[in-house]
């Protein structure tokens, strides 16, 4: 193959998570989470993790994320390690770079969905009046029209993960972190939302890491990995479909 071809054809590193290592201590023993796990992620794709309950997925991704610190490795942004910045770096890393999507929404009780929506960008010191544009043309794509107005109570667990979403997108983050994002809904709103978060990868070119218990939400992704021993590995999708 022709070498400015391949190089033209080459995407880009966004994340590459270099032999980390996550422990966390218990009354009776010592629980390696992550034991040297290596992770690049490209930009614009679509991954998968997969593993059993309890093998550190989450913790994956909060170090991924910069929520979590490891004991040891380095998660290289763009080239630059997250961790070898000050806290002032990270914070700024967190709001504006990531996005995050949790399992149980955690959306504030007191507030609409559009208020929701806006929070991190008010964060991040956006006008308001372009935070409310933005957190609304978002919950409009996302068919909330005539729920912006409505506090999480109002809401159907789908709707709550969809303004969940809303949010985590608000500061148009490189990298999207979801973890269990299906996990409290049914089918039909698990597909629902896995086909509303591939239309907007596809539309922004966002990086998106799922971490899920479903094997079948992991193979509409991209790619799969599992994360088992402490290590992540490549899964062949044909076998899990």
């Amino acid at each position: 193959m022709n070498n400015s071809n391949s190089q033209e054809l080459a995407v880009p590193c966004l994340l590459d998570a270099v032999d980390l290592h996550k422990s966390y201590k218990t009354s009776k023993q010592v629980l390696n989470v992550l034991s040297g796990t290596h992770l690049k992620l490209n930009t614009g794709e679509m991954l998968g993790v997969i593993g059993a309950s309890g093998v550190g997925k989450s913790t994956l991704l909060h170090v991924l994320g910069g929520l979590d610190r490891p004991e040891s490795g380095k998660v290289l942004f763009r080239g630059e390690d997250i961790f070898a910045k000050g806290n002032g770096y990270l914070d700024k890393f967190r709001n504006q770079s990531v996005g995050f999507v949790f399992q149980f929404f955690n959306l504030l009780s007191d507030f609409t969905a559009l208020e929701n929506a806006m929070f991190p960008a008010l964060i991040a010191r956006v006008d308001e009046k372009e935070s409310r544009d933005r957190a609304e043309q978002l919950l409009v794509q996302m068919g909330l029209k005539d729920r912006l107005l409505h506090k999480p109570s109002e809401l159907s667990g789908g709707e709550s993960q969809r303004v969940a979403l809303a949010r985590g997108l608000i500061n148009k983050p490189d990298l999207l972190l979801a973890d269990e994002p299906t996990g409290n809904l049914d089918k039909k709103a698990s597909d629902s939302l896995i086909e509303l978060i591939q239309s907007l990868n596809s539309e922004h070119q966002q990086t998106v890491v799922i971490v899920t218990h479903s094997q079948r939400i992991a193979s509409k992704m991209d790619r799969v990995m599992e994360l088992t021993g402490g290590l992540i590995n490549p899964v062949e999708k044909s076998l899990i479909i």
